[in-house]
């Protein structure tokens, strides 16, 4: 990973590490057709001038990280996991506050953060970028029907025909996908009803893979809780 320090710091800092999203990312989470952005780069570029660390990393098997041989059983939980090495290695550093330490968790980070921070109560705050308020089935479903309404020179009664596929193609997949299986069955509402610490929801009003509403769902969950 690279760990980057805001310039000229002294002391013990804030510090942020970052979850990338479903599938394996390298350390900047450049995304397909958005080559020239790199998302946690900006994060970590953004931070270091406010006077926060921030530490990015290649996930499980890509990259400069080992452990591709386990990618075939590896879940979101597996991944968080990694993330909790990521937070005992933060707070290993004679440069970072132990009592200071965020996460920032974008689409699948977004369900993996809240997963870390609910067991470690010493995680100072999480930030949620696109984090999901829905099971993966029901997530999958609005996909794949975004899909089927954007198959050309279908009739009505043929997109109905291939509608009618879907829950079965998912549980086909899903038995021989650990991590299929794992995200599609995981609720993160039951999960963000028990956080603590202070969290920021940011979404895009446009995004058609998480939707905009979940941001006001998990938003409605963690007040409900308290």
């Amino acid at each position: 990973g690279t760990f980057t320090l805001p310039a000229g710091a002294a002391g013990r800092l804030p510090a942020v590490g970052t979850i990338s999203g479903s599938g394996q990312q390298e350390r900047d989470e450049r995304l397909p057709g958005m080559a020239a952005y790199a998302l946690f780069r900006e994060v970590a570029d953004t931070l270091g001038r406010r006077g926060v660390a921030v530490l990015r990393y290649d996930d499980r098997g890509t990259g400069a990280s080992g452990g591709r041989e386990t990618l075939a059983r590896a879940t979101s939980a597996d991944f968080a996991a990694d993330v909790r090495s990521v937070v005992a290695w933060l707070r290993a550093r004679p440069d970072v506050d132990p009592a200071r330490i965020l996460l920032v968790g974008h689409s699948e980070g977004g369900l993996i953060a809240p997963m870390v921070a609910v067991a470690d109560t010493g995680i100072r705050g999480v930030a949620l970028l696109a984090g999901p308020a829905y099971d993966g089935r029901r997530i999958l479903a609005f996909q794949n029907e975004q899909a089927i309404a954007a198959m050309p020179g279908l009739s009505a009664a043929q997109r109905d025909s291939v509608r009618g596929t879907i829950p079965a193609r998912l549980d086909s997949a899903a038995a021989d996908n650990a991590w299929l299986r794992f995200f599609m069955q995981h609720d993160p509402l039951p999960v963000a009803r028990r956080l603590r610490q202070p969290v920021l929801i940011l979404q895009g009003n446009t995004d058609r893979q998480v939707t905009a509403e979940q941001a006001d769902t998990l938003a409605a969950a963690q007040a409900a809780a308290g």
